[in-house]
């Protein structure tokens, strides 16, 4: 179903529940929506994986579906140790409706992610409101992938790449089979500790991790990290992220794995949307806005970015299992008399720590421009 995203739904009622109990695995689930009357639901897995979205339905109308789901405990960085004890489904929906599943396990691969806040399964209140929920493009791409493969997102807050070779990976390190896909994307917290700087701690980190996974018979995938949403006065988005955004392109053709290069995806998508329509894909309220975490409609967009990354690079069995009619882009352009002060963005950037920033952003910046594709 093709649908304007920037138009996503709120929902007033709180989500549906239902939940089965089965042991860590990956699961087929089987899902039944009837229909009391004309309506629309979304439909949640897990820590809120977006695996349907604005369905509409009819009264009396039954809709089947099919979907993979991955049962996994999981480890957040100073925390304890979170047991999985099922699949959970979560059903937005403001109308009325019926909801049956049945799960089955099955052998097929699973796509394990590592990250920080901007590739996270983020939490929502409810009502709930697309605009005002951070989201990392995690947890919208399952909604994108078919019944062939599942994801199991382990991508935390804060999180660095040091964080995770601690304690995150090690939560599905020894479930990892061969046919499976780890991806990592960091850099916005590495950012910020002198020990990971792009081609220090934070490079060699990533070779350790494409290793292990190599070791394990999976595949490893390696991106580089989204742009922030600060605009320079010339239309451009102010390069902060760039010399992290080389170091994973060195680090790729070094270990030889595929480049993806969300940098420059998300730098050209919103740099063409401009200093005021880029808003509408990062998290704001009442309170203020975000330059560096989307809300649920920029977490589409960029799990779109990275899915289209995945198709042009060919990359298997990942790119079999997109649904490529679902990636279509928001058509978006800015407005050449679009004006924004963002002087308490910059103001904001000097208490978030980033103690590894580019020295010659102008240099940087013709770098990043010649790897565009």
């Amino acid at each position: 179903m093709s649908h304007d995203i920037l138009n996503a739904r709120s929902y007033e009622k709180e989500p549906m529940e239902i939940k089965i109990p089965v042991p860590n695995g990956t699961y087929e689930v089987t899902l039944h929506i009837t229909g009391t009357e004309d309506t629309v639901f979304t439909v949640l897995a897990q820590t809120r994986r977006f695996m349907l979205s604005d369905v509409p339905i009819k009264k009396g109308e039954r809709k089947d579906f099919t979907f993979a789901v991955s049962v996994c405990d999981y480890h957040m960085h100073g925390d304890e140790p979170t047991k999985v004890h099922g699949v959970e489904l979560y059903i937005l929906c403001d109308g009325g409706i019926t909801a049956a599943a049945a799960v089955s396990p099955v052998d097929m691969p699973v796509l394990y992610i590592c990250g920080d806040s901007t590739v996270t399964d983020q939490k929502a209140d409810y009502p709930y409101n697309p605009k005002s929920t951070y989201c990392g493009w995690g947890q919208r791409l399952p909604q994108l992938l078919n019944e062939k493969i599942a994801v199991s997102n382990h991508a935390q807050s804060g999180g660095t790449t040091a964080d995770c070779l601690s304690t995150n990976f090690n939560a599905f390190k020894d479930k990892i089979k061969p046919g499976d896909i780890v991806i990592a994307e960091f850099g916005h917290n590495d950012q910020k500790v002198a020990e990971l700087a792009a081609e220090g701690g934070y490079s060699e980190n990533l070779r350790i991790i494409v290793n292990e996974v190599r070791k394990l018979g999976a595949t490893a995938l390696l991106s580089s990290p989204i742009n922030r949403i600060i605009f320079q006065p010339d239309g451009h988005l102010k390069n902060l992220l760039g010399n992290y955004r080389n170091a994973v392109r060195d680090v790729c053709a070094e270990l030889d794995i595929p480049f993806i290069d969300m940098w420059s995806r998300t730098t050209e998508f919103y740099e063409r949307a401009g200093c005021v329509k880029a808003w509408d894909f990062f998290y704001g309220d009442e309170n203020g806005r975000d330059y560096t975490h989307t809300n649920d409609i920029g977490g589409l967009v960029n799990a779109k970015l990275m899915a289209r990354e995945m198709v042009r690079l060919n990359i298997e069995p990942l790119a079999s299992c997109i649904k490529k009619d679902a990636l279509e882009l928001p058509d978006v352009k800015a407005d050449p008399s679009d004006k924004m002060n963002n002087s308490a963005e910059l103001e904001h950037l000097k208490g978030i720590g980033l103690v590894n920033t580019p020295d010659c952003l102008e240099e940087l910046d013709r770098d990043v421009t010649m790897f565009r594709h």
